[in-house]
């Protein structure tokens, strides 16, 4: 099965379970990259606007063929309880056809439950099959621990993956 990690992330904090992830099933990755680059605090602000209102942002054309892979595992962190716009921008362009996808997120504080909600509703309406989803509480973490708790949720839910 041939698997391709893609994910967004502004704190590292995505980065560091997206890249766990990979390496841990053997799978390629894509970090998705806005083509403006604000600030990190004011990204914060008009991101998690933004996001709250499901807006998308223009973001770099991504290096793979996702029709080339099997499984496709989206990272995203939660920003007003859902996607960040770089990741809706990717779902928005992206025909999914036949794919399956495992939305994964990071976040500080709360509101995986509708983020999981609202990201199935995007891939499903551009075709796709959500398999499931998890979160990687990050907050207040270092590296490891991150690293740590994704390795626990990848037993929990990619065993049948590894």
């Amino acid at each position: 099965m041939k698997k391709l990690v893609i994910f967004y992330s502004l704190s590292g904090n995505t980065e560091t379970v997206a890249r766990t992830i990979a390496r841990e099933l053997k799978a390629d990755i894509c970090k998705l990259e806005e083509v403006k680059k604000p600030k990190r605090f004011i990204r914060y602000l008009t991101g998690g606007y933004a996001a709250g209102r499901d807006k998308c942002s223009e973001i770099k054309p991504i290096p793979f063929d996702v029709h080339d892979y099997d499984l496709i595992l989206l990272g995203s962190p939660i920003w007003a309880s859902k996607p960040v716009p770089a990741v809706n921008a990717f779902i928005r362009d992206t025909d999914f056809r036949k794919k399956k996808l495992i939305p994964f997120f990071t976040m500080g504080g709360s509101g995986y439950e509708k983020a999981s909600i609202n990201i199935a509703l995007k891939i499903e309406k551009n075709s796709g099959k959500v398999l499931d989803s998890f979160v990687v509480k990050t907050g207040r973490k270092k590296h490891e621990e991150i690293v740590k708790e994704t390795k626990k949720a990848i037993k929990l839910h990619l065993k049948h993956l590894t």
